[in-house]
């Protein structure tokens, strides 16, 4: 089955499938990339490990102290926010016929900073503070469909994470994840692995 049979419309993750998020964890990390991205994997254990909300900003601390990077790095980091980029193959989502929104376990401001930076216009953003729940939960995921107007198994969740793309497919959404690091390519499981956004917006378009 491909993912464009019974697509109804389409979820993004916003802060790592549409935008490369690691550039700035990396430089406020000392401009070391593999410290940021060992700063973001935390502030993602402690997320999935959550089991209410906890502020954004406050994870983001505690996995700094962890990694010893409290203090300055982290006030750089969301200093740096307005740096955000997208994915070149971002512009994409441009060409899209199908309803589509954004999610992402960020706070609120930050969340309509990233969008913003985007460059794109989702139907809406559901940030995890104005959901109350943080991704994996199933309740952020329906909320979304709920606001896209499409039921789950009609939504499909493209992730540039495994653990979102996993907590889409255990919520009933098709699922796909985009491989932004290079061991995603080598992936094995049930979840769908695409090359690029490019890839999975020319299957879903209509044939002409």
């Amino acid at each position: 089955m491909t993912i464009s049979e019974q697509v109804h419309a389409i979820l993004f993750d916003l802060l790592t499938a549409v935008m490369n998020s690691l550039g700035i964890w990396s430089a406020s990390a000392g401009g070391d990339q593999g410290r940021g991205l060992a700063w973001r994997d935390a502030v993602t254990r402690r997320i999935v490990a959550s089991p209410t909300y906890v502020p954004y900003e406050e994870l983001v601390a505690d996995a700094a102290a962890e990694l010893g990077l409290a203090g300055e790095p982290v006030d750089e980091l969301f200093e740096r926010w307005q740096e955000l980029d997208p994915w070149p193959d971002s512009a994409a989502l441009s060409g899209l016929a199908l309803p589509y929104g954004f999610v992402t376990n960020c706070s609120k401001p930050l969340a309509h900073v990233a969008a913003t930076r985007s460059q794109l216009t989702p139907r809406f953003v559901l940030s995890a503070e104005e959901a109350g729940w943080y991704k994996p939960d199933p309740r952020i995921y329906r909320e979304a469909c709920r606001r896209l107007g499409s039921p789950a198994e009609s939504t499909l969740f493209v992730a540039g994470s495994a653990y979102d793309a996993e907590g889409a497919g255990a919520s009933g959404l098709r699922a796909v994840l985009v491989a932004r690091r290079p061991e995603d390519r080598a992936r094995r499981g049930a979840t769908r692995i695409a090359a690029s956004l490019h890839e999975i917006v020319a299957e879903l378009q209509p044939s002409t």
